[in-house]
């Protein structure tokens, strides 16, 4: 016998990160539990009543069988997404991008995605989407990524519609892109085919022209802020992110507020740094979690990060249900310009992340189940953890760039939810 994993004491509380919520126990269960937390319950001990009834106390058999049903149902079984890498080149020279790191290759080759290759893309993605199960919550989305995907026009003005007539208006279109190229057209072209357009906007034009210039150090904040305006003018939907750095996390709530403001936007997404693509203080994640819950509570109902009220609702037992894993890289089909399929984009190096091609199969490739398989509740440092259910395990990348390895943990993921949990419960 032994207690179970997901009990954790605070003080004369404890959290039962299983369900979710704080349990009132007695002293001598309490006492029982601090005792032993960590090791084998001896046969000859006396074991409270309570604590069995409760599943406190549980048997090592049965919290196995419950973490192989938990890896079960938070496993992706079918591909939702799409991504074509339109462009391997950029305009901009942004010193935090992920495609920087050593496990990347993409920056060096600027190479342009052919209609060609993405009309086989989107052909294929519309026979595997086909057959998948869909529920009430199910979702499939194509995003056009890069590089930088406006350095491929061409190509973009005739994948666009194409995937919008093939798959009506049952698939998110989306296109992430630094908007500093963008023209009057570009802007039609988003309008009639329903895109979402995801923009990086980092803060005050300080901030912002910080990290986001072009390769010879000229600021883009004006040129930005002007064309997401012009998007938004035309009514075309446009999603802010805003990636967290040391340079924007003091105040960043009132960053956030100011850009909500300007814009008169009602939702926005905040990227955590992927751990080890750029520096970041001791102090970066306990900052974020601090100004992330600042920001909901100060204007949550004026404007939101679902993801974040989503975490929100989970890590304060709000929502009881188990979190799908967040690395979409087990449920997405990366395509690259010269047709080689990856499932994360970032980890082009990485031997377990090539798929083949186009033309070779694909689909069968053993390599998907390494990331299938990648699971919160196969990873000790994450069992420990009270939020284990509500989170979702991290950024795969994050993951690599810790230790060579995508089982690992996500730090700055990981020590950001950690830090949110304990402020939402002031402990």
């Amino acid at each position: 016998m032994k207690i179970s994993t997901f009990i954790h004491v605070h003080g004369n509380k404890v959290w039962d990160a299983y369900n979710k919520e704080f349990i009132e126990l007695s002293n001598e269960n309490l006492a029982f539990i601090n005792k032993y937390k960590n090791q084998k319950i001896p046969t000859n001990a006396e074991i409270p009543r309570e604590l069995l009834s409760m599943g406190i106390v549980t048997t090592c058999q049965k919290e196995k069988e419950l973490l192989i049903h938990l890896k079960e149902i938070t496993r992706d079984h079918q591909f939702q997404s799409l991504y074509l890498i339109c462009s391997t080149a950029c305009n901009l020279d942004c010193d935090y991008c992920f495609y920087r790191s050593s496990a990347s290759n993409s920056l060096k080759h600027r190479q342009m995605m052919s209609f060609e290759i993405a009309k086989k893309s989107l052909d294929d993605f519309k026979k595997i989407v086909e057959h998948n199960a869909k529920d009430e919550s199910y979702w499939q989305q194509i995003t056009f990524y890069g590089g930088e995907p406006l350095l491929n026009k061409e190509m973009l003005y005739l994948s666009i519609p194409y995937a919008r007539e093939l798959f009506g208006n049952d698939t998110n279109l989306v296109i992430n892109t630094n908007a500093v190229l963008l023209d009057d057209t570009d802007i039609q072209l988003f309008k009639n085919n329903n895109v979402e357009v995801q923009i990086s906007l980092d803060g005050d034009q300080h901030i912002h022209d910080l990290h986001r210039k072009t390769y010879d150090g000229k600021p883009t904040y004006n040129i930005v802020i002007n064309n997401i305006k012009r998007l938004l003018n035309n009514g075309v939907k446009v999603l802010p992110m805003i990636t967290a750095t040391d340079d924007n996390i003091n105040c960043f709530s009132e960053r956030v507020h100011s850009i909500v403001n300007e814009l008169k936007i009602d939702d926005y997404a905040v990227n955590v740094l992927i751990t080890n693509s750029f520096a970041t203080s001791e102090e970066y994640t306990e900052k974020l979690a601090s100004e992330m819950l600042k920001a909901y509570q100060d204007f949550g109902n004026i404007a939101t990060d679902y993801a974040f009220v989503e975490l929100y609702n989970k890590l304060i037992g709000l929502d009881k249900s188990i979190s799908k894993n967040s690395c979409g890289s087990s449920r997405k089909i990366t395509v690259f310009p010269d047709g080689r399929i990856f499932a994360c984009q970032a980890l082009e190096k990485v031997k377990e992340n090539a798929m083949g091609s186009l033309d070779s199969g694909y689909l069968s490739n053993p390599n998907w189940d390494c990331w299938r398989n990648r699971s919160r509740f196969e990873n000790p440092k994450c069992l420990n953890c009270e939020s284990v259910i509500s989170c979702g395990g991290g950024c795969a990348t994050g993951s690599y760039n810790l230790n060579s390895s995508i089982y690992d943990i996500d730090k700055n993921n990981c020590e950001y939810t950690k830090k949110l949990f304990k402020k939402i419960h002031h402990i």
